[in-house]
């Protein structure tokens, strides 16, 4: 059954409509669509559940559409100022746009951006045990696993690297510099409660950084998150995870939580007998307090969070417990020490209706320490950052407006070996963006200037329009400009686990310069009399200048210089959502990258004429996932298949071909298989699964693994699963 509670107060006159939306658990909705029925007024809920409309003179139906969930229609009175209203029951919805796998993931028609929201539901139907690990099942973001020794995992989107898009905590830039590779294993999956991926140049409102689009994660709120939650995690390869929510409300308007992780992988094994590790040894502990003031007018909120994690990883046999001559086996040790302090305040007490004052703050220590063999990587990062918004409208609330000022401060100390990498950067910035909403069309056009103490001002501009030719069919198209400064050791530290000599000079390169362009269509409609949708995505990056990372030129070392020539990448998604039962559905997804750079290193000696396809990055990729829930919603089955395409090995000019006989030409096209089914009690949840069921690897990984000291020793060649199949399983109970 489905029905809505609405509690309707009068406040002072105005033109304003205020509401929330949220669930029958008292869980807030985000990205729910609100909408005067019969017109294209509308709006799409924040991430606190909460929305702004125009109210209309006249007795008028509020129409509320949330993915999983039977529209709820509610008559609104012309005298009447807020609505809270509640949703329950979860069905097949028609109204909603379905632009990933699964009902889970959707983006609304109603949002100029094409930005994917990502719910924590989402999350639950894989391992997600943190962030990397949440884009297994996703069709925008692709996960790879950057060399053989340490398993770092990094994204890509659009084609590029995780490093040309930006990540945000809250709407947050978080884990830039030294925090970057590992960021994605920094954030817990069940502290999740959703995702918005932006494809593309979107808002200027977070900075310039983002080339390829904005990963933005929101994290559990204390007012709506469990009393007391407990995730058990358990894998046959020798992982173990936990995560604890406390939260405790105190009164009407103040509420505090704390989340608590902890994981370690202890397995040891070396099944393609290489002599390294298949994975590391880790332990991580992570530990979030949270602290909110909500009312009417304002909120607040200031949290505080303390990482420890220490990684092992190398020959096996440095694990033994007395090695034949200490010191002579290959081992790489990773250690990172980070705080964060950081906070929200919201004002929205203004006279002048869906006008709000906002600030972002956030401050962190970030302190690491590394050993790769013979080579040492140490730093220590302090980061300040701030961020002031103010909103409001032109006229109408179709014509709105924002403005603000934003500051970033990174003071580095960084050192490889005995050369001193330390640097001092500062970027302080202005933005205005202007919002253009109504009936079929939607436009968002922003503007950001900045300055650099090493590189000067910049300024970005950034268009994204939308036009729906009717209810069922959307267009989306968006250009614009990033800029990002290279951090070479940071975002290359998987290079350091090959004997390659670092070639840079630092105070040569250039910042990091790209145009990127695209287009989204969006077509909902019946197959067999059931919901189905086809979406295409087309996005061009072009550089204008890039960093090259060059490991193709010259034997034994990795140049990095400013690019000459052309670098870009070209991406097409194409991804078709059918639910042909009730309860069950599937969806297919196509991706072609064609990403190409330019290698003409300073030196001159460079092997290629003209742009070539980026080494270890699949050109076509596919993805099939099958999900079926019980009409009882009390059992749940999921499974995904990936395609992953052939890739280009790097060359590998002057080494021994008897070393790299199994690294030339291409790398096989691959399938790998996950599956995982859940039984879902009142308080408590039972999951077990299974990863990459075909038990595919790939069994040489390592150059000249047998001399790690070597000059040809290269860990970076990685295309496919280092290891086999492996099973898992879980629990989660709660308190509500």
């Amino acid at each position: 059954m489905i029905f809505s509670i609405l509690t309707i107060t009068e406040g002072q006159s105005g033109r304003q409509l205020y509401g929330n939306v949220f669930n029958e658990k008292g869980e807030t909705l985000i990205g729910a669509t609100v909408i005067w029925e019969g017109t294209s007024i509308g709006t799409v809920t924040d991430e606190r559940g909460d929305f702004w409309l125009e109210k209309q003179p006249d007795t008028a139906n509020l129409l509320i559409q949330f993915v999983g969930y039977n529209p709820v229609t509610v008559e609104m009175y012309p005298h009447e100022d807020t609505a809270h209203i509640k949703i329950e029951g979860i069905t097949e919805l028609e109204t909603v746009t379905v632009t990933e796998h699964r009902g889970d993931t959707y983006t609304s028609t109603l949002s100029t951006l094409n930005m994917e929201q990502i719910t924590s539901c989402e999350l639950k139907k894989a391992a997600c045990c943190n962030l990397s690990e949440s884009f297994e099942t996703n069709g925008s973001v692709d996960v790879m696993r950057q060399d053989a020794v340490t398993s770092t995992s990094e994204i890509q989107l659009l084609g590029l690297r995780g490093i040309y898009s930006q990540l945000l905590m809250e709407k947050r830039p978080v884990y830039t510099g030294l925090g970057s590779p590992l960021a994605l294993e920094y954030i817990p999956g069940t502290w999740v409660s959703g995702i918005q991926v932006s494809k593309g140049t979107s808002t200027v409102q977070n900075g310039p950084q983002a080339i390829t689009g904005q990963i933005n994660t929101e994290l559990a709120k204390p007012w709506n998150d469990k009393q007391l939650f407990v995730n058990l995690f358990g894998s046959s390869i020798g992982r173990g995870e936990i995560n604890v929510h406390a939260n405790h409300k105190f009164g009407e308007h103040f509420s505090s939580g704390l989340l608590l992780h902890g994981s370690t992988t202890q397995g040891e094994f070396d099944r393609n007998d290489d002599g390294f590790l298949d994975q590391p040894k880790k332990k991580s502990l992570i530990a979030l307090w949270r602290n909110y003031w909500v009312d009417d007018d304002f909120s607040t909120q200031f949290n505080v969070q303390v990482l420890d994690d220490e990684r092992l990883s190398g020959q096996s046999a440095a694990f033994d417990e007395v090695p034949d001559q200490p010191g002579s086996v290959y081992e790489i040790t990773q250690r990172n020490h980070r705080v964060d302090v950081f906070g929200k305040f919201g004002y929205v007490g203004f006279t002048k209706p869906e006008t709000s004052f906002g600030f972002i703050y956030g401050g962190s220590l970030h302190d690491m320490k590394n050993s790769f063999g013979y080579t040492r990587y140490n730093g220590q990062q302090r980061n300040f950052y701030a961020n002031l918004l103010y909103a409001s409208f032109i006229g109408t609330t179709d014509h709105k407006v924002s403005v603000g000022a934003s500051f970033q401060h990174d003071d580095y100390e960084e050192f490889l070996n005995d050369s001193d990498f330390s640097r001092v950067e500062t970027m302080p910035g202005v933005f205005g963006e202007y919002s253009f909403t109504r009936e079929k069309f939607g436009i968002i056009a922003g503007l950001r200037f900045d300055h650099h103490n090493l590189f000067g001002g910049f300024a970005t501009p950034r268009l994204n329009l939308k036009y729906n030719f009717d209810g069922n069919t959307i267009l989306r198209m968006s250009g614009g400009r990033g800029v990002r400064t290279a951090q070479i050791l940071s975002e290359n530290m998987a290079v350091m686990a090959s004997n390659r000599q670092f070639v840079v000079d630092q105070s040569q390169l250039d910042i990091e310069d790209a145009w990127n362009v695209g287009l989204n269509f969006t077509k909902n409609f019946k197959l067999g009399g059931k919901s189905a949708s086809l979406v295409a995505d087309l996005y061009r990056t072009d550089f204008v200048n890039q960093v090259v990372m060059d490991m193709e030129s010259e034997q034994g070392k990795v140049l990095f210089y400013n690019l000459v020539g052309k670098s870009y990448a070209n991406s097409l998604l194409v991804l078709g959502t059918w639910a042909p039962l009730k309860g069950f559905d599937m969806k297919l997804a196509y991706k072609l990258n064609d990403v190409k750079v330019s290698y003409n290193p300073p030196t001159g000696n460079s092997h290629f004429d003209g742009p070539i396809q980026r080494p270890m990055t699949a050109r076509h990729r596919g993805l099939v996932t099958l999900n079926y829930k019980t009409p009882d919603g009390k059992w749940m089955f999921n499974s995904y298949t990936q395609l992953v395409g052939k890739q280009r090995f790097a060359h590998s000019h002057g080494q021994p071909s008897e070393l790299i006989r199994d690294f030339t030409g291409e790398s096989p096209a691959y399938v790998t298989l996950n599956a995982q089914v859940s039984r879902n009690f009142k308080n408590l949840e039972f999951y077990l699964g299974g990863e990459n069921l075909t038990d595919y690897r790939q069994e040489h990984a390592i150059v000249d693994a047998l001399n790690p000291f070597g000059e040809y020793f290269d860990a970076m060649q990685v295309w496919g699963p280092l290891v086999g199949a492996r099973a898992y399983a879980g629990v989660r109970w709660w308190i509500d």
